[in-house]
């Protein structure tokens, strides 16, 4: 399982290492609040490829 969780936030555009912060009790809530709520790098840099016109 731990290595499913991995390469999702890595196909989000995050390093897996997040994972271990996964671990952390209280931690773990603030992490799934930043990653539901904030933009995720993957999705800026689909962004800036349709701005140039590549996508």
């Amino acid at each position: 399982m731990l290595i499913a969780y991995v390469r999702i936030i890595q196909k989000a555009g995050y390093s897996g290492w997040w994972v271990l912060v996964g671990l952390v009790p209280v931690l773990n809530l603030v992490m799934f609040l930043v990653f539901a709520f904030s933009t995720w790098p993957v999705l800026k840099e689909n962004e800036r490829l349709r701005g140039q016109g590549r996508y």
